[in-house]
């Protein structure tokens, strides 16, 4: 048991952030000081024939002033030029270590990719059949090396090619396409058919009780997710519960399948958390999914302005990491807090005002699927824990016991009195946002995908058939 925190205020990307703010608040003062200098030279001097006219106490006064404004002029210039050396200084040691950094970084990529085929065997062998999260990121990036000369340069320059862009954030898209292109997924509108009644629930404002709102999102029928509001000590703040990877059409509590109002016998809709959703995820951005949301997030109360604490299982994470992402929900709501558990959000770039959290085990294959570690920002934090506690019995299917919701419960109460800065941040931040609360009213909305409209073959012609009965062709 155990974990390693990654970034936040200790991240090295912090640092480096530090440094360029740094660097321009010394070129700003550079200017300042240049400005008050040319300033102080260019302030009248009192002619010579009106001091004249004065006392002696006089003349010595106004020469007294004459010359501490030289002085004041000359110290400026001074300073300014120390403030400039400064700067340059700061901005040379960014480069420096950020350089540095890529450098040790590239190095441990290409051992770590010489160690490769030896590193996945001991995964499979030591980890009950399945690659660990670093494991599964490096396989991901270092596919075009596998696929032999001269594809390997379709890597990026960390990882030994020539493009710049990490090889995912090419293949994801591409794919997506491919698999639309070829009909093999249909990425079609997703919208809400009905919702539960509102229900108390126990909330006090912990990692646990997100995590305690997953697993009540995970037993609703499938394609449900959970509106949870909670009054705040500075008003209403509405939790937004997205569940991980579901199987089978969405279903009542009957088990009957739930159609839209109006739909006709047989028309069967699509989970949206099926596998199709998570192409929806990775390569599509979540946009169908948004319009829901936004229905979801409406019907339960919320209003423009309204804070809105976004959480996510598995796939869930994705969508939740672009819902937080999207520049027309980010209009209408703010989003305090995003957290993640057992998610691929590497790719998914995350607004610098909303705070992430996201929870990893070390041997969770899911989150390196994307082939990327969470960035080390500043209002990112990634908590990633040394693997399950191997006193519960998680059940090894799907993607093994360390992708289990139950194990990520697990961690969270792990974080109970946490001593790393940033995790201390980052859970103090939640007992702002809610206060003292200790109850939340949940509604459930249940989500369908539209099923792609069918192809009309067109009619036969009954006369052109008639005459090709009559005279059939040579």
């Amino acid at each position: 048991m155990g974990y390693e925190v990654r970034g936040g205020p200790g991240s090295i990307r912090y640092s480096i952030t530090e440094l360029e703010r740094t660097t321009s608040m010394l070129g700003g003062a550079k200017e300042d000081l240049m400005e008050g200098a040319s300033f102080l030279a260019r302030s009248p001097n009192i002619p010579a024939a009106l001091v004249a006219r004065g006392t002696v106490r006089l003349r010595q006064r106004v020469a007294g002033v004459e010359a501490d404004i030289g002085e004041i002029t000359a110290l400026c210039a001074l300073r300014a030029a120390e403030a400039g050396m400064m700067a340059l200084n700061v901005a040379t040691a960014r480069t420096r270590y950020e350089q540095a950094e890529a450098q040790a970084q590239r190095e441990m990529n290409n051992a770590r990719g010489d160690q490769l085929p030896l590193t996945l065997m001991w995964d499979l062998a030591s980890n009950k059949g399945r690659p660990r999260t670093q494991t599964t990121e490096d396989l991901i990036n270092d596919l075009p090396g596998f696929m032999g000369f001269p594809l390997g340069f379709l890597r990026d320059r960390e990882h030994g090619g020539l493009f710049q862009a990490p090889y995912p954030d090419r293949l994801y898209p591409q794919l997506t396409d491919f698999l639309r292109g070829q009909n093999l997924v249909d990425l079609t509108p997703i919208e809400v058919v009905g919702h539960a009644p509102d229900r108390d629930v126990e909330f006090d404002g912990s990692i646990e009780s997100l995590v305690d709102l997953q697993k009540l999102a995970e037993r609703e029928p499938p394609g449900s997710l959970l509106v949870t509001r909670i009054e705040g000590p500075q008003g209403p703040v509405y939790v937004l519960t997205i569940p991980g990877t579901q199987s089978g059409p969405p279903e009542d509590r009957e088990g009957n399948i739930r159609r839209i109002e109006g739909a006709g016998p047989g028309r069967e809709l699509g989970n949206p958390w099926d596998g199709v959703g998570i192409v929806e995820g990775m390569g599509n951005e979540s946009k169908n999914l948004i319009p829901s949301v936004e229905e979801a997030l409406r019907q339960s109360g919320a209003r423009n302005g309204d804070r809105v604490v976004v959480t996510g299982y598995s796939q869930g994470g994705i969508h939740a990491a672009n819902i937080v992402n999207d520049e027309h929900l980010n209009e209408l709501f703010v989003f305090p807090h995003l957290s993640t558990f057992g998610s691929p959000t590497g790719r998914i770039p995350v607004p610098k005002d909303t705070p992430a959290l996201h929870l990893e085990d070390k041997n969770d294959i899911v989150p390196g699927t994307d082939g990327s570690r969470n960035p080390d920002e500043r209002n990112r934090l990634t908590v990633v824990f040394d693997g399950p506690d191997g006193t519960l019995e998680l059940g090894n299917d799907g993607f093994g016991e360390a992708h289990k919701l139950e194990n990520y419960d697990s961690h969270a109460k792990e974080l109970r009195g946490t001593k790393d800065p940033g995790a201390v941040e980052s859970l103090g931040l939640l007992g702002t946002l809610f206060g003292q609360s200790r109850q939340g009213r949940v509604r459930s909305f249940q989500l369908a995908r539209q099923p792609k409209p069918k192809t009309k073959v067109p009619a036969k012609d009954g006369k052109q058939e008639r005459l090709k009965r009559i005279a059939p062709s040579h």
